[in-house]
């Protein structure tokens, strides 16, 4: 598979009944943390997609190989215990939370011993160099699931395509986020965006021919709407279709979390092994 089809295997729709009752939907990814030759495999989304729940369905689209053919499988299970099993960023307005999956990725191999999963990882998290090369108007890619569309037949998102709307370099009104232009509809909160070319591209003012870039940029977790009445606020791409009392205006608008506060959760994961090797 090039690289492309295997970002087609890192998301995972996330589907958590709620407490209350009703359906929440969102976009998760696989990522996975290492350090030495330990490594720590997540499924990471947005806080408010999991805010509520009482359990989470999830069906992990995997690889399996059998006579040197590759085949599109998935790994349907029920997550219990609620919102308490994900793991929150440590800052409270960071809108990231991360749910462990060593277990399940062992359950998997016990269900397909030829089962292996398409993970991201830190390697691929641009330092702060790199985004400084990056042009004001990048395209961007993003993976997920709006309005809860899915390929159901192969458990496939869908991908969408857009551009930068500020510049990745710097943290646009002093937050750790960028903003992109590209259509983000229910369903796609936690979705990933990546800066793909496989074709010419600038960077750091240079022409280049005949190399692929490829850089995760980071998750989707709200936009600004404009209110009917002319007020403009930012909210959280919603995770529930539901009828609402005032009329909203998309603005085709993205808040982006810098991929960098991934490091900063995976820290919190490595205090938690680290405790739990203590005991």
């Amino acid at each position: 598979m090039d690289l492309a089809e295997k970002l087609m295997y890192v998301t995972v729709q996330v589907r958590c009944e709620l407490e209350g009752g009703g359906l929440s939907q969102g976009t998760g990814f696989i990522f996975t943390y290492s350090k030495g030759n330990r490594s720590l495999p997540v499924l990471i989304t947005n806080k408010h997609v999991v805010c509520g729940a009482s359990k989470t369905r999830l069906a992990i689209p995997y690889v399996h190989t059998e006579n040197g053919i590759d085949e599109r499988r998935s790994f349907c299970i029920t997550v219990d215990g609620g919102e308490a099993v994900w793991v929150k960023h440590p800052d409270d307005s960071i809108d990231l939370c991360a749910l462990p999956l060593q277990s399940v990725f062992d359950l998997m191999l016990r269900h397909d011993s030829e089962a292996h999963h398409v993970a991201l990882d830190e390697s691929i998290i641009p330092s702060q160099a790199q985004l400084d090369k990056l042009s004001p108007f990048e395209n961007v890619i993003m993976i997920g699931y709006p309005i809860g569309l899915i390929d159901e037949v192969h458990n496939a998102p869908l991908m969408r395509k857009g551009m930068t709307a500020t510049h990745p370099r710097y943290d646009y009104n002093g937050q750790s986020i960028f903003l992109i232009d590209c259509a983000c509809f229910p369903g796609s909160s936690g979705s990933p965006v990546f800066l793909l070319d496989n074709g010419p591209y600038v960077e750091d003012g240079v022409l280049t021919f005949g190399m692929q870039r490829f850089k995760f940029l980071g998750v989707m977790f709200s936009g600004p709407v404009q209110r009917a009445t002319g007020e403009v606020d930012v909210i959280d791409i919603p995770t529930t279709q539901r009828l609402i009392a005032t009329t909203v205006i998309p603005t085709n608008l993205g808040n982006v979390i810098k991929a960098r506060k991934l490091t900063e959760l995976g820290d919190v994961f490595w205090k938690m092994a680290e405790s739990e090797l203590a005991e």
